[in-house]
C-alpha cells in the first residue's frame, strides 16, 4: 500500500486504477494493493515547484500489524462528502503529514530514526481507523486454495508479457489450470476479470507513451500488445473518457490539468 501526500505545489497528474487526480498542498492518496498507479508531470511544470511524500508500506508488514488487513480497503472521500467528524479527522492525518515531511526532511542523528518510526505508525493508525473498511474480497495475492495459491506468479507474468497476443487459455494453459476455474478465481481475488487487468496494464504503458513520446497511435497500439488501433481506441476511451487522438491534442493546451 502507498500513501502520496503533497507538501508543496501540485502533482498534474496522478492516476490510480485509470482515475485521474490533480494535487494541491494537503492531498492524500492512497494506493492499495495491487492497484495499477503512476504519476506525471508534464514538460512544462517544473518538478522542483513541487515537493511530495510517498510512504510505501510492504505487504508483509501489513497483514503483521493491521487488523484483518487481507480484507481491508482505504479510501479517502472526497472533501464535499466528508462528514463533519471525517473532516477533523482527515486534517489530524494531515496535520501529521505535514508534521512528518518537515521531520523527515531535516533529520539529523540515528535516534531520529526512533522518533520517525513512531510517526509511520501513527499514519497507518489514523488511516486504518478513519478511512478503512473491512470488503470481502481479499486484496492479496497469496490465497488459501491451493492450486491458485501463487497469484503472485500469475500477475508477474501477465505483466512481463502484456505486449504479446495474450489470451485467457494462454496464461491457464501456462499455469496447469483449467481455463473457466482460472477466470472465476482471478475475478473474485482481483477484482478484475483477467483480460480487464491485461488491458489496465497495457493503457498503462501506453498512458506513458502518448504522453512522453511522438509515437503513432498505430504504434502505440502494437507496442503494448493490443490486437490492433481499433480495439486500443476503445478500450482507452471506456477507461479514460476520450480518445487516444484526443487525449494527445489536449496536451498541447495549456490547460491539461484541467481536462483529466
Amino acid at each position: 500500500m502507498e500513501i502520496s501526500y503533497t507538501y508543496q505545489g501540485s502533482i498534474p497528474d496522478f492516476t490510480i486504477a485509470g482515475k485521474h487526480y490533480s494535487t494541491r498542498p494537503g492531498t492524500i492518496l492512497v494506493v492499495n494493493s495491487n492497484e495499477i498507479h503512476s504519476v506525471f508531470f508534464p514538460k512544462t511544470k517544473k518538478r522542483q515547484d513541487s515537493l511530495a511524500l510517498s510512504l510505501i508500506f510492504p505487504y508483509p508488514f501489513l497483514m503483521k500489524i493491521v487488523p484483518n488487513y487481507r480484507y481491508r480497503r482505504y479510501e479517502i472521500p472526497d472533501k464535499e462528502l466528508l462528514t463533519a467528524n471525517n473532516q477533523q479527522n482527515l486534517a489530524e492525518l494531515e496535520g501529521i503529514l505535514k508534521k512528518f515531511f518537515q521531520f523527515a526532511s531535516h533529520q539529523t542523528n540515528s535516534l531520529d530514526e526512533i522518533s520517525k518510526t513512531s510517526q509511520i505508525l501513527q499514519i497507518l493508525y489514523l488511516l486504518t481507523k478513519n478511512f478503512s473498511s473491512i470488503v470481502t474480497t481479499p486484496n492479496d495475492l497469496a490465497t488459501t486454495d491451493k492450486p491458485f495459491e501463487r497469484l503472485d506468479e500469475i500477475i508477474m507474468f501477465i505483466q512481463e508479457h502484456a505486449k504479446e497476443a495474450l489470451t485467457v487459455t494462454k496464461i491457464a494453459d501456462h499455469f496447469n489450470l483449467s481455463t473457466s476455474y482460472f477466470s472465476r478465481n482471478f475475478k473474485y481475488y482481483m477484482g478484475n476479470s483477467v483480460i480487464e487487468y491485461l488491458n489496465l496494464v497495457r493503457l498503462h504503458e501506453a498512458y506513458q507513451l502518448l504522453t512522453n513520446t511522438k509515437k503513432s497511435i498505430l504504434v502505440i497500439s502494437t507496442q503494448v500488445g493490443f490486437p490492433n488501433e481499433k480495439a486500443f481506441t476503445r478500450t482507452f476511451k471506456r477507461i479514460y473518457k476520450v480518445t487516444p487522438t484526443d487525449y494527445r491534442k489536449r496536451l498541447s493546451g495549456k490547460n491539461r490539468t484541467n481536462i483529466l
